[in-house]
């Protein structure tokens, strides 16, 4: 969806369960905070090999991240305190205090 000066928000449920921003599955106005959600989901599936929630299906994806299941790393202490702080700003669920 293409944002202008006029029109900065979104509002369409589009993309993939699995990489999609908590404001999506709530409704909510979106910006492009979504794509940094989707570049942290990313960053786990690099790491892991996978995205969080494969093994769920799309409903409960939608309900886990919809109501603050922010995704988390299987073994986080394996990880460098900087990837995990990376992780932790893109995956902010209030899209205010998320990465831009």
């Amino acid at each position: 969806a293409q944002l202008t000066p006029e029109q900065s928000k979104r509002r369409s449920a589009v993309g993939t369960t699995y990489w999609m921003a908590p404001e999506i599955f709530t409704r909510k106005h979106y910006g492009p905070k979504v794509d940094i959600w989707s570049f942290g989901i990313v960053g786990i599936e690099m790491v892991e090999g996978a995205p969080p929630y494969l093994m769920e299906t799309s409903a409960t994806v939608r309900q886990l991240i919809s109501t603050g299941g922010t995704p988390k790393l299987q073994n986080p202490r394996q990880q460098s305190a900087w990837l995990r702080d990376f992780l932790h700003c893109c995956l902010e669920t209030d899209e205010d205090r998320r990465w831009s």
